[in-house]
């Protein structure tokens, strides 16, 4: 659960694919924030609607390196939690899940 934060789809295709047997949990958590994971669609989808909005950008940038919940702005917030990339804590966010976290932070900050 820490690792997709219960999203229905993401939770789903973990199940599928350890059901299938294509990989164990322990294979999952390792490959689910790289390019070679079974999320690599989903969430490339969404580093490339990120990069159309720089300031959509620096947030997620933001969001995802930071320690502790982050104020970034309603406006920002309301649109990152309308993607799933966020959650509310207060006024703050937080990353939805530590596969969002993991990937956006390689991702963006390499």
């Amino acid at each position: 659960m820490t690792l997709v934060g219960g999203n229905p789809y993401l939770l789903r295709v973990a199940m599928y694919q350890i059901a299938r047997k294509r990989m164990t949990l322990s294979d999952l958590k390792q490959v689910a924030p790289t390019e070679e994971g079974p999320y690599s669609d989903h969430l490339r989808r969404h580093l490339r609607n990120l990069e159309d909005d720089s300031l959509l950008l620096a947030a997620v940038k933001e969001v995802m390196t930071a320690k502790t919940p982050v104020n970034i702005g309603s406006v920002e917030g309301f649109k990152l939690r309308s993607m799933g990339l966020v959650k509310f804590q207060g006024n703050k966010v937080i990353p939805m899940c530590d596969l969002y976290r993991l990937y956006f932070r390689d991702r963006l900050l390499n």
